[in-house]
Order: structure tokens, then C-alpha cells, then sequence
């Protein structure tokens, strides 16, 4: 997928369902950025709306590819509920 998913806004939900991603792969944001190129502090602000410019969607984007589309689009629907509950 090339572009980023317009329902899937950075915030602190989508860092929350990218970072239990990667605990229950049983890696951190530092080590999962080192292969990227990229600091975990840029992918932090990326993840949760600091940095917004080309760069940073497409670090998103990376994000959930990821995660899987699909799967990071039910993750952070189900925590979308939660949080109105």
C-alpha cells in the first residue's frame, strides 16, 4: 500500500497499537528503527503526529505495513472504542 490509510490518524493511539505491536514481537522502537534508518525519537513524533511532512507519512506508512494493514486498522479501531467508552 503506497498510500496512508486517511482513517488511521497519528496520535497517541497509533503509537500505542505500533509499540504493543512490536513488544509482542518482542522488539523495541529503537531497534526496530535501526533497520529503517531512522531515530526512534523521529518515529515517535512521526507515530504520534509531531513530525507530519512527506517524510514522516511515509514513516507511518512503513508502520503499518508493518503491522499489516488490516490488522493495524482493527487494532486501532478497537482501541478508537475503548478510548469512548
Amino acid at each position: 500500500m503506497t498510500d496512508e490509510t486517511p482513517s488511521l490518524q497519528p496520535g497517541p493511539i497509533f503509537y500505542d497499537v505500533f509499540i504493543g505491536y512490536l513488544r509482542m514481537m518482542g522488539v523495541n522502537l529503537t531497534e526496530w528503527c535501526a533497520p529503517h534508518g531512522v531515530r526512534a525519537t523521529n518515529a515517535k513524533l512521526a507515530a504520534t503526529g509531531g513530525w507530519n511532512g512527506p517524510k514522516a507519512r511515509a514513516l507511518r506508512q512503513k508502520m503499518i505495513d508493518e503491522v499489516g494493514v488490516d490488522t493495524f486498522a482493527r487494532l486501532y479501531a478497537e482501541r478508537m472504542r475503548r478510548e469512548v467508552a
